[in-house]
Order: C-alpha cells, then structure tokens, then sequence
C-alpha cells in the first residue's frame, strides 16, 4: 500500500497556520492530486502555504480542462449542470467548446458556487448584453477580487452597482452630456465624488455654483469644490448650504449672480 509520510517539522508549521484550508490543500499537494478548492479560498491557502514554507503555490495559473473532464462534470455535479444550462438559456446557443472551457473555469477554478455564477451570468446578460463567456470571466474575477462566495453579498454587489450606475447617469444628465459617452477624466471625476460620498443633489449644487462662477461646466472647478466640502464634512446639499452659504450681496451684479446659482439648482432638482 502507498504511504504518505510528514515529517515532525511539516506537521508543525501546518498546525501554527490553524486554517482548515491550508491543510486541506497541503494534503492534496502531498498527493498530487488537484485541490478541490478554488477562487479566493485557494489563494489564501497558498499565501499560507508559501509563507510557512510548506509549498510553492499550485494552481496559480488557469488550469486546461478538457472535453472529458467538462462532461464529467455535467453528468456527476447537478450544480454545474444546471450553471451550463442556465448559460446556454441565457446565451440562446448551444455553447462552443471555447465557451464551455470558461464556464467550468470559472465554476471549477475560481471557486463559484452554483447560486451565485447563475446571479453572475444573469447579471452579465442584463448589464451588458449580449451575454458573452469572456465578458462572464472577467466579472468572475471582479467578484473573486471582491470576495464574493455567496448569494447575499452577490445580490449586495449588484444592487450597488445599479445603484451606482443610475447616479452616474444622473450626475451626467446634469452636466448636460447628451448623446456621447463620457471621457475617462469626467467619468474619474465622478466616481471620486460618489467614493467620498456625495449625493446626487450634492453635487447637482457644486455644478450650479461652478457653473454661476466660470459661467462653464468646468470639472476642475467643481472638483475643487466638492473636495473643500469633503473636508470639512460636507456631503447633502443642506450641509454646505447651511455651512457654506453666503448672505445675498447687496449690490445688483452680484444679486442676480446669486439668484441664478438658486435657479440653477431648482432646475438641476426638478423643482
């Protein structure tokens, strides 16, 4: 009978690590097999593995799965088997061979379970359709960067990034961009404000200040203000009104200066 042996020294390095996954993943490295883990879980497993000098990283690159190994797993794992026939709903195709090498990546390599690459493929399809396995892929790895394993932070993830999206389409619509697609400065400039966290209203105000001042929407100006705002800790419209509000001038010019930024903004919200 085949014997597997461990050393004294190996054994204890292995128990300072106190993860379940290191040792799982040491186990099948003593025994050449492939580890039954995959996405962040096994990275992590590495990273202890390495760093206790136990074993070099396995499984760092995409592993090549072959037709065999793919129809295996749709005739032994219900769960894949209804991802790929989710897929090829979805895609309203049979998948290619090409296609069907991704799908089981994803499902075998990154680690996704069943429930969440079905949310991931459905995502995909209604985010940026058509649904294309490559496109999948790299939202696979969004997600494993993100460290999403299950259905509830998959459903959180989705639902702040349409949250997101829908105030960036907001804040365009009211820097006037119609009928082009933002360049890679302004949509930076936005994502900043929404990361420090700026509503919509907030900084529908810094625009019609920005706008009453340079007379332009200009994107640096308004960056300015909203980052002065942030500092201080100003991110609702009541806020830097309340704190940041001058008394109207006195003098003609400056009144009707003042009363188009109110207007502006009146405008910006609906009002």
């Amino acid at each position: 009978m085949e014997q597997i042996t461990f050393t004294v020294e190996e054994l204890d390095r292995l128990l300072l690590q106190n993860d379940g996954d290191a040792a799982l993943l040491y186990l099948y490295v003593k025994r050449g097999k492939e580890p039954a883990l995959g996405g962040v879980r096994l990275r992590e497993a590495q990273k202890k593995l390495s760093g206790a000098g136990l074993a070099a990283p396995i499984g760092a690159e995409r592993p090549s799965y072959d037709a065999g190994e793919i129809k295996q797993g749709l005739l032994t794992d219900p769960g894949f088997f209804a991802v790929f026939n989710e897929a090829e709903r979805l895609m309203g195709r049979l998948l290619s061979s090409s296609d069907r090498q991704i799908l089981f990546s994803i499902y075998r390599w990154r680690g996704l379970p069943p429930d969440v690459m079905m949310l991931l493929l459905n995502h995909c399809k209604e985010d940026k359709p058509p649904l294309t396995m490559k496109r999948a892929d790299r939202e696979a790895a969004l997600w494993e960067e993100a460290g999403i394993s299950d259905q509830d932070a998959a459903v959180r993830y989705i639902e702040q990034k349409e949250a997101s999206r829908e105030m960036f389409s907001k804040v365009f619509k009211n820097f006037g961009i119609f009928g082009r697609a933002p360049s890679e400065i302004e949509k930076k400039y936005v994502a900043s404000w929404i990361e420090m966290g700026f509503s919509v209203e907030a900084i529908a105000l810094a625009y019609a200040k920005t706008v009453d001042k340079t007379q332009w929407p200009a994107w640096k100006y308004c960056d300015t203000i909203l980052r002065r705002w942030h500092e201080k800790g100003w991110h609702t419209p009541e806020q830097a009104e309340a704190y940041d509000k001058k008394p109207p001038p006195k003098n003609n010019a400056a009144a009707g200066s003042y009363d188009r930024t109110r207007a502006a903004l009146k405008r910006v919200k609906g009002e």
